[in-house]
């Protein structure tokens, strides 16, 4: 195994590991120093993937839960808005976002109402409709990503994905109906399934490569609570498989007509209007996550909501913002390892944006980190810039799969506080009343 593996997971685990979990407080109120990014989370799935780590549940068209669900995401928003808070753009995860279009496309006029939002991302699945397709386009949607996760038919079958969406040619004619549709369409792959064929991967992504997909995103397999019996089934995580994966395959494959816009995600040299990518949290340094098991880094501070829809719920119905877990202030200079981090995943770090923000020099504030990840070759200075070469993507994206697994630690605490507060309701209120500082 590759020895950075180490270094990054010990690195990740130093640092989130130690991360202290207190009451959820108040809201600090009054004008705030810049934008934030909004995460909208829409959980509702026709079927659960064996492979999925996020929160989502099944639809049931044939009560009110949709229609409730939307309403409580509206009041929750309304509670930030309360707060000061001014949201620039939008990012819509699940679930299966456009299995509820119509609500959608409702809920994102009444988020533009009040919002200035210079962009939106939604997720789809491969069978997202003609209609899906035109909500979207009407309320200014303008990225669609499609999670694919391969066009080969033995491996779709493999995600328990053959028979819900269709053969890997009935998905690639879809997509490609898709494109031209929107400014961007992106297309997700996961690599490093157990024993996953390099060939196998190799196709699928010359297939998407070949039909001019505008942005292609790569996702190692990560390890999650909700999919440890899936990858048990299928055996171990085999990171020297992903390291051959990502430098044998993904990065030789798209090099010629592709830019890496993160470690994992990478748009055709020939669009620069495809600047946009699924890992906000590269772009934005303080985001807000509404809806069920939403995670949100503001004010300092890491927050998870509620798990279940009742509680979800409830809780905003009582007009409590939903947060059943919340961080103790993060430390200064774990603010700026963080931003360093996602900086670098996003391939480049501004260093006079990291001085303006933190009102000190990214050389004199971290210098031994700097100072290590240039006496491993990782990174390189131009102008007023770091960027990572080809073994920093590969290190970053590492430390990436480790941030993602260790936060989905932080998602199935916060399941476990959401079931100990179904049990005993008495919760500690978070109110949306701002505290004027």
């Amino acid at each position: 195994m590759n020895p950075l593996h180490h270094v990054a997971r010990w690195a990740v685990n130093q640092k989130l590991g130690h991360l202290r979990w207190e009451a959820p407080g108040r809201l600090s109120g009054g004008v705030r120093p810049s934008r934030s990014f909004l995460y909208i989370h829409v959980p509702f799935c026709e079927s659960i993937c064996p492979f999925c780590m996020f929160n989502a549940h099944k639809l049931d068209r044939r009560s009110s839960q949709v229609q409730d669900y939307f309403a409580a995401l509206k009041q929750e928003l309304l509670m930030y808005e309360a707060a000061g808070f001014d949201f620039g753009a939008a990012y819509v995860g699940g679930g299966t976002p456009a299995l509820v279009h119509e609500e959608l496309a409702a809920f994102l006029e009444f988020v533009r109402d009040r919002f200035d939002l210079a962009e939106v991302s939604v997720e789809a699945n491969p069978r997202v409709s003609d209609a899906a397709v035109q909500s979207f386009r009407a309320v200014g949607v303008d990225r669609l990503s499609v999670g694919v996760q391969s066009f080969d038919d033995g491996m779709l079958a493999r995600l328990g994905r053959l028979e819900a969406y269709g053969s890997g040619a009935e998905i690639r004619e879809r997509v490609n109906r898709l494109l031209g549709q929107f400014r961007i369409v992106n297309v997700d792959f996961i690599f490093n399934l157990p024993d996953h064929d390099p060939e196998v991967l190799a196709r699928d992504l010359q297939t998407a490569v070949d039909d001019g997909i505008d942005q292609l995103t790569t996702y190692p397999l990560m390890e999650a609570q909700q999919n440890r019996s899936y990858v048990d089934r299928q055996g171990r995580i085999d990171y020297d498989l992903e390291a051959y994966l990502y430098k044998r395959v993904i990065l030789p494959t798209l090099r010629e007509r592709y830019t890496p816009v993160s470690s994992w995600c990478f748009s055709r040299k020939d669009k620069p209007e495809v600047d946009m990518l699924d890992e906000y949290v590269v772009d934005y340094f303080d985001y807000v996550g509404i809806g069920t098991g939403s995670m949100s880094l503001h004010d300092g501070r890491v927050s998870v909501n509620a798990y279940t829809l009742p509680l979800y719920q409830r809780l905003v119905a009582q007009g409590r913002l939903p947060v059943v877990l919340e961080s103790a202030p993060l430390a200064r200079r774990d603010y700026m390892l963080y931003y360093l981090m996602m900086a670098l995943f996003g391939r480049r770090v501004d260093c006079k944006k990291f001085e303006a923000i933190f009102g000190v020099p990214l050389k004199r504030a971290l210098w031994p980190e700097c100072t290590a990840l240039r006496a491993m070759g990782l990174v390189y200075a131009r102008g007023d810039h770091i960027y990572t070469n080809e073994r920093g993507m590969y290190v970053f994206l590492m430390i990436l799969r480790e941030f993602f697994t260790h936060v989905n630690r932080f998602r199935s605490l916060a399941r476990e506080a959401s079931h100990k507060l179904e049990r005993h309701p008495a919760a500690p209120k978070l109110s949306f009343e701002p505290v004027l500082d």
